[in-house]
């Protein structure tokens, strides 16, 4: 295939409502205001925008070529400038492929290919027949292409393993460690995510806040709709409010409320029905969809990171999620695709590290036994450090280099400050809104739950060095966990103010690539000995 080629002739179909798509919110006001506009005038600017849509979308695909060569693939697209796009297979992190429902009726996919460049690199071939498709990831992401950083972080009986995949062998991990476990014994593990685990994971969805502000946002549009009339006619329909008021605004909040919890079920039910992942060679392949059937590649030496999210309703329950960092996805809206495993129980999560990314070190956390015997063996560092310097065995030191190397958390002398610093996003406007609205000061009820939030915090943050793996855990709102390779780091920088220096603290910044720009993790007010220990074993 040294030729330039066309896209299928569907691709100007997926480009119309590409166009579409990206101007949804522009249409739906245009709408909104021309239901006031009886002028026939705008009919015709309706119609004019959809041809140009039409239009667009032909062009796009009339336009748009590629080339597959031995070992790169150049792209020519844009109507009105040209643009021309080479990708070397040694720069692709992340290779997709999805079928949606236009694709699906045809027998096509779409193939997308990401770079570390982010935006301007991500290109999506949007009609190919799946042989097509499959080719150009074959030459993209070859199966026997090891990187050279990848042989630092595995072990050589790993490497030995995933030379020689075979395809042919699957075999699903309900992660449940069986007797004399060994976690290198499967070549190609897979684990699926169930179907009572996806209902939970539906029903614990945070896509309800996104969902629920986009329907308060389209309502207060359709004010001209919402007339006395109407309201009078729900009202007569519901026997428990009797009258226009309180009872009914309360009723229309918890409509809202109802209907976006009911969409963000449906919506993660779609997303994530049938979601796969499988550890082919060097590869990780994860599907999921039900509309949409999406299939993301990425190569194991592309993994710069790999955190886990433990959020607010899935947290008691012990469940968390684990995503992957990659230098070819930028960590927004491109995240869902990079989920390794969108609902896992927390005592499963050492199990699926060892099945899908082998010598990850601390895949479990630091627990309890592990803090005991590193404080254990660290009795004769410590009788030699002063107790003001390192106040209640905060920070631990080990020589080990096979196990835990530093255990830190944020030294009791910067417990007020993770209690105060939640107050200081309302305590200033409510201290002058005050003076004008004595009622205001009920909001100093909020000092409560923020401070019982600062508290957790507090608990919550903690950081472990082993010989090669740094390890992170912090709470926003949701708890998070962060691990990243020694090697992947790209940086690691520190930040005090001048409060924190009488005390002595520091916060310190780890950053890896992500996508087009770097992902820092910011853990806050960290000793000065735990400071220059992080730099000490970087620096190693």
């Amino acid at each position: 295939m040294f030729e330039f080629q066309r896209l299928h002739w569907v691709a100007s179909i997926t480009g119309v409502l590409e166009v579409i798509k990206q101007n949804v919110f522009t249409l739906i006001i245009v709408f909104i205001v021309g239901s006031r506009n009886e002028s026939p005038y705008f009919i015709w600017l309706i119609g004019a925008g959809l041809l140009s849509a039409f239009g667009l979308g032909i062009l796009g695909w009339f336009r748009f070529k590629y080339q597959l060569l031995e070992d790169e693939i150049h792209i020519h697209k844009g109507i009105f400038v040209q643009k021309k796009l080479y990708i070397h297979k040694n720069r692709v992190q992340v290779t997709e492929i999805s079928a949606g429902i236009i694709q699906r009726i045809f027998g096509l996919v779409s193939l997308t290919i990401q770079t570390a460049g982010g935006g301007s690199e991500r290109a999506v071939l949007s009609a190919l027949d799946a042989e097509t498709a499959r080719t150009i990831v074959e030459v993209l992401n070859p199966k026997n292409t090891k990187g050279s950083e990848l042989n630092s972080e595995f072990s050589q009986e790993e490497q030995q393993i995933n030379a020689v995949p075979n395809e042919g062998e699957h075999s699903h991990t309900n992660l449940t460690p069986p007797p004399n476990h060994q976690p290198h014994s499967n070549h190609n593990p897979e684990w699926t995510l169930s179907n009572k685990r996806l209902l939970y994971l539906a029903l614990t969805s945070g896509e309800f806040g996104i969902i629920a502000t986009i329907l308060g946002t389209v309502l207060g549009q359709l004010s001209d709709f919402i007339t006395d009339e109407n309201i009078q006619w729900i009202v007569d329909r519901i026997p428990l409010i009797q009258q226009p008021g309180l009872f009914f605004v309360l009723f229309s909040i918890g409509a809202v409320i109802l209907v976006s919890y009911v969409l963000s079920i449906i919506t993660s039910f779609v997303r994530y029905y049938g979601f796969t992942i499988r550890k082919i060679g060097n590869e990780l392949h994860i599907s999921r969809g039900l509309l949409e059937r999406i299939q993301t590649t990425v190569p194991y030496h592309r993994i710069q990171a790999i955190s886990s999210t433990e959020g607010l309703l899935r947290q008691p329950f012990g469940l968390e999620s684990i995503s992957i960092i990659s230098a070819g996805h930028q960590q927004g809206q491109q995240q869902r695709s990079l989920l390794a495993a969108p609902l896992i129980l927390g005592h499963e999560r050492e199990v699926f590290f060892q099945q899908f990314f082998g010598s990850w070190e601390i895949a479990q956390g630091i627990s309890q036994q592990s803090r005991q015997e590193l404080q254990d063996s660290s009795q004769d560092f410590l009788s030699r450090v002063n107790e003001s310097i390192i106040p209640s065995q905060n920070f631990l030191e080990s020589n080990d280099e096979h196990e835990l190397q530093l255990y830190a958390k944020p030294p009791k002398r910067a417990f007020f400050r993770y209690l105060r610093r939640p107050n200081y996003l309302w305590i200033f406007p409510f201290l002058v809104g005050s003076y004008w609205l004595p009622w205001l000061l009920w909001v100093a009820l909020l000092s409560i739950p923020a401070t019982l939030y600062g508290w957790i915090a507090y608990k919550d943050t903690e950081l472990g060095l082993s010989s090669e793996h740094l390890y992170i855990r912090y709470r926003v709102l949701a708890r998070k966990h962060i691990w990243v390779p020694k090697v992947r780091l790209q940086s690691i920088g520190t930040s005090q103010h001048i409060l924190q220096k009488r005390k002595k603290l520091y916060h310190v910044m780890f950053s890896v690539v992500s996508g087009s720009h770097e992902l820092s993790v910011r853990v806050k007010d960290f000793s000065s000995d735990t400071m220059n220990s992080i730099m000490n074993w970087f620096h190693r």
